[in-house]
């Protein structure tokens, strides 16, 4: 640890000694894609390193977030969009790193204050009283410095407060802009809705301090008693916001079964209504089924006629032939047949004129 801070303390050193001119120019917006960006980033870390007190850490990290935020602005000005994507992931650790510093030093506060407060019980328990103008001193010294460290906090509480908004509202102009790709935009988004985060956190937990604060210093008894009976309005409005919420429940209770009871009778109704319509289409089909047979049967019956009416034509059609055939048989022998009685018929003649001659 020794080695590490002698070398911090080297570095700063050299830089400052070495070139002054370096030392300003760092106070103006340095982006990654610049030769000296890596050694500005190391100065930060080591200034960092070199500080104890957690409020002034939580200042310096709030200012690196801030720088950050101003590189990834002239980073996408200049229109290197690469760089701002990878860059709005380091800030992002950067604001997880000074959420981190924000609750140390919250704890850090809290830890004082208890050991005040118990340095302030023993000095009453050991109180002398030749010792009461020296305590009075004393009492006034710590009270003087109690307020100025309050004061000096509740001031970086301001400022960071002011970072953090200046930083939202940066953040949502980056966001509306319509000449970043939607992948940058999406990294701001998450930033953006990790600074929202974040702030909600810090005021959160500066609302519980404050809270703290007012219950363990009340001012007297009337503040005491206006306390109870705040808390026991509180208690008789959760009570009955309790009621209210069971009854809630138990109509939303009521509502899920009567909600079930209607969709059990909804499923049995679909489920009748299904059963009836496959009985419907399997009556249908047998009957479609039916139809199909008979007809199926009609064209058989009309198949089997028409074959037998084709055969029977046929038959017909042979014994006209046969017919025909016969008559063409016949023919001939009545031809000759009257041929020989012509000729008998003339051998009659010729014997009758041979008789008259």
């Amino acid at each position: 640890m020794k080695l590490k801070t002698w070398l911090s303390a080297a570095t700063i050193s050299v830089l400052v000694v070495g070139n002054t001119a370096y030392a300003n120019e760092v106070e103006e917006t340095i982006t990654p894609d610049e030769e000296l960006y890596d050694t500005a980033l190391l100065i930060e870390e080591t200034e960092l390193e070199l500080t104890e007190d957690q409020t002034e850490r939580a200042l310096l990290l709030d200012e690196f977030v801030s720088d950050r935020l101003n590189e990834i602005e002239t980073l996408i000005d200049e229109g290197n969009i690469e760089e701002a994507e990878q860059l709005i992931e380091q800030y992002e650790e950067y604001l997880d790193r000074l959420e981190g510093e924000l609750e140390a030093a919250e704890e850090e506060q809290e830890e004082s204050e208890e050991e005040a407060n118990e340095d302030d019980d023993e000095v009453e328990e050991v109180e002398l009283p030749d010792s009461e103008e020296a305590d009075d001193e004393n009492e006034d010294s710590d009270q003087e410095e109690k307020e100025e460290s309050t004061e000096d906090r509740d001031e970086a509480e301001d400022e960071l407060r002011d970072n953090a908004k200046q930083r939202t509202i940066k953040l949502q102009a980056l966001l509306e802009r319509d000449d970043l790709p939607e992948q940058a935009k999406a990294g701001i988004a998450k930033a953006l809705e990790n600074q929202k985060r974040a702030e909600e956190n810090y005021l959160r937990a500066k609302s519980k301090n404050e809270d703290e604060e007012d219950v363990d210093q009340p001012e007297n008894e009337d503040i005491v008693e206006e306390q109870e009976d705040d808390e026991s309005e509180e208690a008789e409005e959760t009570k009955l916001a309790e009621e209210v919420q069971e009854q809630a429940i138990k109509k939303a209770e009521a509502e899920q079964r009567k909600l079930e009871k209607a969709e059990e009778k909804a499923e049995e109704k679909a489920e009748q209504a299904q059963e009836k319509a496959e009985e419907k289409a399997e009556r249908a089909e047998e009957k479609a089924e039916k139809a199909q047979k008979k007809l199926e049967e009609k064209h058989k019956k009309a198949e089997e006629a028409q074959k037998r009416a084709e055969e029977a034509e046929k038959e017909e059609e042979k014994e006209e032939q046969e017919v025909e055939e016969q008559e063409d048989d016949d023919e001939p022998e009545d031809d000759s047949k009257a041929e020989s009685e012509e000729d008998d018929e003339n051998d009659r003649s010729e014997k009758e004129k041979g008789k008259e001659r």
